[in-house]
């Protein structure tokens, strides 16, 4: 999110914020009958729509509604943090018009299809994310706890990590390998 976009956002959060706080400090002085200047105002229309079977229907379908708008302001600006297509470097020996490009997620999914059928690999996840500003293809591999020696494994996440490279050549892209211990058939039945 730029700078100039999340101060308005922070801004008019605030705002909305400090009206909502305002009103219900308004609506509990007003039930308690300490609203200033109540007595001069002509609001029998307000304790007569208090006194009606259908008020308190009609404030919990508006608490209701103000709490799902909330949530989605809240679902609206959580970070998106997938990448999705990138172009390809221009070469400057290309002789084609146009551009090239990758969806690296779909590159991710397969580099991490390929390291998931290695040896002492249970299972790997590969998605792209941006990191800092920086977009990376990031795989996520389970490694059998069985396994007395990495070297195998790592030799594998080492070459996943260069087919990865040498197939995004020309792409601004990092490559991040992640290695977990899956956790043994003793401990996955275990209860605490």
């Amino acid at each position: 999110m730029k700078r100039a976009t999340a101060s308005v956002d922070r801004t008019s959060t605030a705002v909305v914020g400090l009206a909502l706080i305002a009103l219900g400090a308004g609506a509990v002085a007003w039930e308690r009958g300490e609203f200033p200047g109540r007595e001069r105002l002509d609001a029998a229309f307000v304790d007569t729509a208090i006194d009606a079977g259908w008020w308190p229907w009609a404030l919990g379908v508006a608490a209701i509604v103000l709490v799902l708008l909330g949530l989605w302001w809240l679902l609206a600006h959580l970070p998106r943090r997938s990448v999705g297509t990138v172009a390809f470097a221009s070469s400057a020996d290309a002789d084609v018009d146009g551009r090239l490009s990758v969806d690296l997620g779909t590159a991710a999914r397969s580099a991490a299809k390929s390291l998931a059928a290695h040896d002492g690999v249970v299972s790997a996840t590969g998605r792209s994310v941006s990191d800092r500003g920086q977009r990376v293809v990031e795989i996520t591999a389970t490694l059998d706890p069985t396994v007395t020696s990495l070297d195998k494994v790592a030799g594998a996440a080492a070459q996943t990590r260069d087919d990865v490279v040498t197939s995004l050549d020309g792409t601004p892209a990092a490559v991040r390998i992640l290695l977990q211990c899956g956790k043994s058939r003793k401990q996955a039945g275990r209860v605490s």
